[in-house]
């Protein structure tokens, strides 16, 4: 039986209800801003959607380069339908597709640690833990004085928004970068949480931009941030903390994992080792490595042994001392870095 893309959209998103604690207005925020008819995997059984994932494509700046990913997106199996292996065969599917893409890694965001357990098998993409955050609050001892700074809430949101916030955040390394259209759904999930979409002018130029949230355990926290100098930050904690009655506010950084408090945040694995590894030695030409990948079942194209020297990623007979899972390979270089992830509905 042949359905209509809006037929399937809707089978999907009752396909969240039954797996998902979301409410519909979450919901109507995802399907209208995030949610492509190409971006939608299935599997169906019975003329019905019994799995699915969505593929969500993201820039990432990486290493001085700019590079294609995909994000791993609300992967769901109808309760009555697990254990079947239709998870297995979405994650490879879209790791295939991402693959003939040209895109560089593929990534996510686990809701606990046994999803977490989940993504590391080799059959469900070989993904490591690649990104890690740490709660801090805000000291703005330091940051100047902000007494000319007018801190304002938008009773409309403009496109001006977007656009400064592309213009100062384009260029920022190791970040993957939302779309205008995610950027938008992010602050209608904010304030459906009765958010904070914050501007800041100096006389009549703008100065910054915040996105902030009082959640339920009474902590405000910034979800993003977006300044040109460094007093605004303070007009905006500052106005927060009088508007909502606390007297810190905080912040989840990304933060190299290997730092005291950072507890486990997203997860990557590689698409493409090659294009992965020159990324790296084409801006670190006197970068030299000898490794190995191996268990990446879904391109099993990756796995042999590869020797980077003077810009340039071969393959090689020389068997290296390590060997990782495609997964390993992308912690190797993020998880020691500050990374940027911001606006991904996950909070």
């Amino acid at each position: 039986m042949l359905y209509s893309p809006e037929e399937i959209k809707q089978q999907t998103r009752e396909l969240w209800r039954t797996c998902f604690n979301h409410s519909e207005e979450f919901m109507d925020i995802y399907f209208d801003e995030k949610y492509t008819d190409e971006a939608n995997l299935t599997i169906r059984h019975d003329g019905r959607v019994v799995a699915a994932t969505q593929l969500l494509p993201y820039r990432f700046t990486f290493y001085g380069s700019v590079q294609h990913i995909g994000y791993l997106s609300a992967l769901a199996t109808s309760p009555e339908n697990r254990n079947r292996g239709f998870a297995s065969n979405l994650i490879h599917e879209a790791h295939r597709r991402l693959f003939k893409q040209g895109a560089t890694l593929s990534f996510l965001i686990p809701q606990d640690d046994d999803t977490r357990h989940f993504f590391e098998k080799p059959q469900h993409g070989a993904f490591w833990t690649s990104v890690y955050r740490q709660e801090l609050p805000l000291d703005i001892t330091n940051d100047g004085d902000f007494s000319k700074i007018e801190v304002s809430r938008p009773d409309e949101w403009t496109n001006d928004l977007y656009v400064f916030y592309r213009r100062l955040t384009a260029e920022l390394p190791f970040m993957v970068h939302p779309s205008e259209n995610d950027f938008f759904a992010a602050l209608e999930d904010a304030d459906l949480k009765d958010g904070y979409v914050l501007v800041a002018h100096r006389k009549r130029r703008m100065v910054g931009f915040c996105l902030a949230v009082k959640e339920p355990n009474g902590k405000v926290y910034i979800r993003t941030l977006a300044i040109t100098e460094t007093s605004t930050r303070a007009a905006f904690v500052d106005y927060l903390c009088r508007e909502c009655g606390v007297d810190q506010v905080y912040r989840r950084f990304c933060l190299p994992g290997s730092l005291k408090g950072c507890v486990p945040y997203a997860m990557a694995r590689v698409i493409n080792v090659p294009h992965f590894l020159s990324a790296i030695a084409t801006r670190n030409p006197g970068f030299q490595l000898h490794i190995g990948v191996d268990g990446d079942m879904d391109i099993p194209e990756n796995n042999g042994w590869y020797i980077v020297e003077n810009g340039r990623v071969r393959l090689t007979d020389i068997k290296p001392e390590s060997i990782v899972t495609p997964g390993g390979l992308a912690a190797m270089f993020m998880a020691a870095q500050p990374m940027v992830l911001d606006l991904m509905l996950d909070e």
